[in-house]
């Protein structure tokens, strides 16, 4: 018999081990192997992993495949699931039944770290490190080093809670490298940005960021957040998202109940059939980013943004754009002290001379001007101020017309509920011009039927060469009822306009002075500083030591005071028409109220009463205040009017 020596024997030994190390490392479900692989994120500064499920004829083919990219919750990570009971076997099969790869990224910052994503309220946003710039590392990382269809078309997103809200987030950053995304039980809005200048993000007003993605999201009835959840379900409708899916189902927050995987499958399934169709890019496009500077589908914007807010890019094609910088969603007062500077997209004539028309919305001022494309095709913009529309064209071009504004009777703002009112429209010519004769067809419409329209449609004869026209007063009655949890509460109000056989579409957003009984228990805060002790707010963004207002601190109000209003103990939103109210000057302090988890921000007024103010002059605001249910938390709405005098 042959001895094997010592030598040989601790050879052997070593192998087997360096092959268990390997079998850990890939191991194999169904014939599907997942690999934990690392890569270096300078985004991070440091090797980051992933868990990676390739199709088994993966080796053996020089097929490429689409990607769907998994986004975790609260407590996971790429290789943990946390509460959403996420069966990693059947994600290996999910791979190779859908012809599929499977990305599962890391979201923690820091790896003793377990809420992810650098997102939340305000005390959640710790690092600089920006989880958008290292979900665009991962893709190109991906995409280099496996066979990928690398393109918009072929890639995907399924997020479950915080993931979810970050698929939908991403998803819409970035809608040029992704075609659709799945919520599963994600929250609605969070805080993103720098620990020194962050911004709450309400997925809710942000579906123009996601109009050409797919979407599917999926709901749980006994989800701490079902309610919120359905609040986000109606933004999408009332936004009329036309690619979209909705689907409420009995279960906790979760994805599926221990040993199931349909509702995982159904999203997989979702993703992977709009591969298969998916929604090309509009070349009319609207976006917003909370980001100083940011990149967007060729365009780059670049700000002196130094405080929360939005950027936004309304109605984008070759014939111009509108540029927007404010406070908050949907209609916020504008940023002051704004510096932009846009270039565009390569596509114009490199060389060319270009018409440009700047037509600043708050001043109505309109200037004209020609601009020359760069050697790339790209023209460049720098405004100062919150709200332009940039007009595009060359001589040949036909008119192209938008939205600016609206304009109710005696310069109101709100459209009040169950008066005849009278409602114009401003148009603004972005191309080129018109001639004598030419008319123009306007048609106002309101989808959810609240708004009772005399005459939807007229006619508009044009003067020749106008840039800027506003229609005849449309006869209105307006019938919406406020809603009851945090669902929008505006008009939202398409206008279609027909030129010769052109046609453009564009919205308007108008708010209501709703019909409802006065509030009876009134408090003014002018500096008493009535936060202190709110004990309905348990995640404050304010402490015991900030007072926002300021005033004789008497609990009246005076000219000059800045205030804010209680119901009882209930801090209030404002709604104001009122010139001696300076809308401008508002400032909204946000806080958590009492629930199941510290989610769904509720907002209130900071208002600045005008120095010359006149002695015994009423105010009326529209006002609500916010409660919660605890388990699972559905927000409630009290409305109500304050009439109120001034001293």
């Amino acid at each position: 018999m042959q001895i094997l020596s010592l030598k040989f024997i601790r050879m052997k030994t070593f192998c087997f081990v360096i092959f268990l190390f390997i079998v850990s490392a890939a191991c194999t479900y169904n014939d599907v192997s997942y690999t934990d692989a690392t890569h270096y994120s300078t985004v991070f500064g440091h090797e980051k992993t992933y868990r990676i499920y390739l199709p088994a004829e993966y080796e053996q083919s020089e097929k490429q495949y689409p990607v769907v990219y998994y986004f975790h919750g609260w407590g996971g990570r790429h290789n943990i699931g946390g509460r959403s009971n996420i069966d990693y076997d059947a994600l290996a099969g999910f791979a190779n039944k859908y012809q599929t790869i499977f990305v599962l990224w890391d979201g923690r910052i820091e790896d003793d770290e377990p809420r992810p994503y650098n997102v939340g309220n305000h005390n959640d946003v710790k690092y600089t490190v920006q989880m958008k710039d290292y979900f665009i590392e991962l893709l190109e990382h991906i995409d280099e080093t496996y066979r990928t269809i690398p393109n918009r078309e072929n890639r995907g997103i399924v997020g479950f809670s915080m993931g979810g809200f970050m698929s939908f987030y991403l998803a819409g950053k970035f809608h040029d490298k992704v075609s659709a995304a799945v919520n599963i039980v994600g929250s609605q809005e969070f805080f993103i940005g720098y620990p020194d200048n962050h911004t709450l993000y309400p997925l809710a007003y942000t579906f123009d960021n996601l109009r050409d993605v797919k979407l599917m999201f999926l709901n749980r009835t006994q989800c701490p957040m079902s309610g919120l959840n359905d609040e986000l379900n109606t933004a999408a409708i009332w936004y009329g998202q036309q690619y979209y899916e909705y689907h409420k189902t009995e279960g906790e927050h979760n994805i599926d109940n221990p040993g199931e995987t349909k509702v995982f499958e159904s999203a997989v399934n979702f993703v992977a059939s709009s591969f298969k169709n998916p929604v090309s890019l509009k070349p009319n496009w609207s976006y917003v980013d909370i980001y100083a500077d940011f990149d967007v589908r060729g365009y780059s914007v670049k700000s002196n943004k130094n405080e929360p807010g939005f950027i936004s890019l309304k109605n984008v094609s070759k014939n111009g754009f509108g540029i927007y910088a404010q406070k908050c969603l949907p209609n916020g007062p504008g940023l002051k002290n704004c510096r932009i500077t846009i270039s565009t997209d390569s596509i114009y004539k490199p060389g060319s001379v270009y018409n440009v028309k700047v037509l600043n919305i708050e001043t109505n001022a309109l200037e004209h001007k020609t601009k020359i494309a760069d050697k790339n095709g790209k023209l460049h913009f720098e405004i100062h101020g919150s709200a332009y529309e940039i007009g595009i064209s060359e001589q040949t071009d036909l008119p192209n017309f938008s939205v600016t504004a609206y304009r109710l009777a005696q310069n109101k703002k709100y459209l009040s509920v169950n008066k005849q009112d009278e409602l114009s429209i401003e148009i603004f010519n972005r191309g080129g011009n018109v001639e004598p004769g030419d008319e123009v067809f306007l048609k106002l419409s309101c989808p959810d039927g609240s708004l009772y329209i005399k005459s939807p449609g007229q006619e508009i004869c044009l003067m020749p060469n106008q840039t800027k026209f506003t229609s005849l007063p449309f006869e209105v009655n307006c019938k919406k009822t406020p809603p009851n949890d945090g669902s929008p509460a505006w008009l939202r109000l398409p206008v279609e306009i027909e030129y010769g056989s052109q046609k453009f579409t564009d919205v308007l957003l108008v708010p209501v002075f709703f019909d409802v009984p006065e509030f009876d228990n009134i408090n003014v805060d002018d500096g008493i500083n009535l936060l202190v002790g709110y004990n309905d707010a348990v995640f404050n963004a304010f402490s015991d030591d900030v007072v926002y207002t300021s005033g004789n601190a008497d609990g009246r109000i005076s000219a000059g005071e800045t205030i804010m209003l209680f119901n009882g103990k209930h801090p209030l939103r404002l709604y104001c028409d009122d010139p001696y109210v300076l809308s401008d000057e508002e400032i909204l302090v946000d806080m958590i109220l009492k629930g199941e988890w510290p989610d769904g921000f509720t907002k209130s007024s900071v208002v600045k009463i005008a120095d010359n103010c006149p002695p015994d002059h009423e105010i009326e605001f529209l006002a609500h205040y916010e409660t919660k249910t605890f388990m699972p938390m559905y927000r409630k709405l009290d409305w109500g009017k304050v009439n109120i005098k001034v001293r």
